[in-house]
């Protein structure tokens, strides 16, 4: 790239009062970890960005009739784009830029290009988890994407209009064994920060997920309605004949402190909140 004639700092637009529209979509290739106590969710992503680029273009004729070819990402002007709720900071830690796909306007009567960039991504990003209904629960984690440093009068943002319905691919998805995804869409907001008199245009990317129940089934929902039967039966089992009591205090002194384990497992899995008590956790109260 000669230096002379394009400089990666600028902004790539002929008219730099038109914002550079920047077409967003994601593949979900794999849920890594929901994490309850931290209040977070890893995933693994395949990000694809496209822009236009008004200073990088060819004629064909002129380079053996070449349309497409591949630069390295440092040789060009990249979008600032990031994940704002990410709990990661260090974007070396969340994303793998390699190469980009630049495929020339010439055929279409337009000066410069067209920019593809693809790229593998870790995101660990904040989620606000509802277990209020553990372990029936569902879940939206969103993604808040956009520009850092340039609101809508230099990048707006748009989910890639060739995927219908702005749906996120989920071809490649590696299935999850606590979690199935319900639904996962791409949405374009515009908000207004006390910072800056222009609105900014926000990609919200809201995953949808509900978890499988039948672990905590087994593990949880059919051992405590075995104790909590064992303790009532206790309670109504009449005394010995020598009237002493010693195996009903034995078997509802067992009934607590296996009940006691079980609540503790259950507390292992849950966030620390005040807001509200799980359906699952009021009824080992009650038991």
């Amino acid at each position: 790239m000669d230096k002379r004639r394009y400089d990666k700092r600028v902004r790539p637009t002929a008219n730099h009062s038109q914002p550079t529209k920047v077409s967003f979509s994601m593949s979900l290739y794999q849920i890594l970890a929901v994490n309850e106590k931290q209040q977070n969710i890893d995933l693994n992503l395949w990000v694809i960005q496209k822009w236009n680029d008004d200073f990088l273009g060819w004629n064909p004729f002129k380079y053996g009739m070449i349309n497409i070819t591949i630069l390295p990402y440092e040789s060009i002007w990249l979008p600032d784009t990031y994940v704002y709720n990410s709990v990661v900071m260090n974007r070396e830690e969340t994303e793998r830029y390699i190469n980009a796909v630049v495929e020339t306007q010439f055929w279409e009567g337009k000066r410069g290009s067209k920019i593809k960039l693809m790229y593998p991504s870790l995101y660990r990003t904040s989620c606000l988890l509802d277990i209020r209904f553990f372990p029936y629960d569902q879940q939206n984690c969103t993604l808040i994407i956009s520009s850092w440093t340039n609101d809508k009068a230099g990048m707006d943002y748009e989910p890639d209009p060739e995927n219908l319905g702005n749906i996120v691919n989920l071809d490649n998805f590696i299935f999850n064994e606590e979690w199935d995804v319900v639904s996962f869409r791409i949405y374009r907001v515009e908000q207004t920060f006390k910072c800056c008199p222009h609105p900014w245009v926000l990609l919200h990317a809201s995953l949808v997920i509900r978890r499988k129940p039948l672990y905590y089934i087994v593990n949880l929902v059919i051992p405590t309605s075995v104790i909590t039967l064992v303790a009532v039966t206790g309670f109504f089992t009449p005394a010995s004949t020598s009237n002493e009591r010693r195996e009903k205090l034995s078997l509802g002194i067992d009934s607590l402190l296996a009940m006691s384990i079980l609540m503790m497992m259950v507390s292992e899995q849950m966030p620390t909140t005040s807001d509200y008590v799980p359906l699952f956790g009021k009824n080992l109260k009650k038991a």
